[in-house]
């Protein structure tokens, strides 16, 4: 999907479903303010370390995207979620009109630039990704949530739950199925090998954290 995408902002979009687990009116109500993508975040005010985003219940948001729950959460990211939001950024600037939006996910290419986008553009979108990608079903935002690589991971279910958003752990244990091998690697080993390397992957750094797996 990664490969027949046709911009960096659906690039961003995957990447960041898949790991960051979030859900898609959580995605779609992230506000620029909320990216806290540097090493330390105290001149903004936070005072949790590394690159991480804060899921913010907002209300009356435009796009009628919200988070399910009323207690905010912090996400931490890693190397592809930043990697591909600085191609994303590129992208966006050389949109005239969309930089104007405070949202993270925007219009790029219908008029008018700059807009919010919703649940429904979204979920069309990733139908025509998924019959372009060649797959056998399409893939639905909350399909790249349940397959979050943590899950494969042997994440420990409290902290799964917290990371998902879940105020109780009987929640997640649904996205843990029996098939799952778990435990079989330690998180930091979880970046898939099936992602093509190449023109898909967008910095140096990024190449040196592929080359340390």
């Amino acid at each position: 999907m990664l490969e027949a995408a046709t911009c960096w902002r659906d690039r961003f979009l995957l990447v960041l479903l898949w790991f960051g687990g979030l859900r898609i009116g959580e995605c779609l109500g992230l506000r620029r303010s909320d990216l806290h993508f540097t090493d330390s975040s105290t001149s903004l005010g936070c005072s949790e370390p590394g690159p991480h985003l804060h899921v913010v219940h907002r209300d009356n948001n435009p796009n009628r995207a919200s988070a399910k729950s009323r207690n905010d959460r912090v996400v931490p990211v890693g190397a592809w979620v930043l990697a591909y939001y600085d191609r994303y950024c590129a992208e966006r600037l050389s949109c005239p009109g969309a930089d104007d939006c405070d949202f993270v996910f925007v219009t790029l290419f219908h008029p008018p630039p700059g807009q919010p986008m919703t649940a429904s553009a979204v979920r069309q979108g990733l139908r025509s990704l998924s019959r372009r990608a060649g797959l056998g079903r399409a893939i639905h935002p909350h399909l790249l949530r349940h397959a979050m690589n943590l899950l494969h991971a042997g994440v420990d279910i409290a902290v799964l739950a917290l990371w998902l958003g879940h105020e109780s752990t009987k929640s997640t244990q649904a996205y843990i199925h029996a098939d799952m091998k778990l435990k079989e690697q330690a998180l930091a080993r979880t970046t898939p090998a099936g992602i093509p390397a190449g023109r898909y992957i967008p910095s140096d750094p990024l190449l040196a954290f592929l080359e340390n797996l």
